[in-house]
């Protein structure tokens, strides 16, 4: 004749399953909020010149204000390296004197300016 357990296979296998359950949620409880400064340079990093990170469309960012301190382009020097200059017309300008026009190879409706 064959014995039959006492213990039914049913609670070995909820025991096992609350046991994975309790070391799954023990991990991420382990994580914590970045702080401030943490937060700050990340988004110097992501956006050197200033403004802020969209959520959702990596690599972009709003723009700021100007350039951020410690930034690729030094800091505030940098503010108004544009005054005195035309607005953009956003179409060819005729090349300078002492240039030729040439088509660019990778863009050939663009075209540049190159010494003679």
């Amino acid at each position: 004749m064959r014995r039959i357990s006492a213990r039914p296979k049913g609670v070995l296998l909820a025991l096992v399953l609350l046991a994975l359950a309790g070391a799954a949620g023990a991990a991420p409880a382990g994580r914590s909020r970045p702080d401030a400064a943490a937060i700050e340079a990340a988004r110097r990093f992501l956006c050197p010149h200033g403004g802020m990170p969209v959520r959702g469309r990596g690599g972009l960012c709003r723009p700021g204000t100007g350039a951020a301190p410690g930034g690729s382009l030094g800091g505030t020097e940098v503010r108004g390296w544009d005054l005195g200059l035309p607005a953009p017309a956003h179409r060819q300008a005729p090349c300078p004197a002492g240039t030729k026009p040439m088509a660019a190879i990778a863009r050939p409706e663009a075209v540049r300016c190159v010494p003679e």
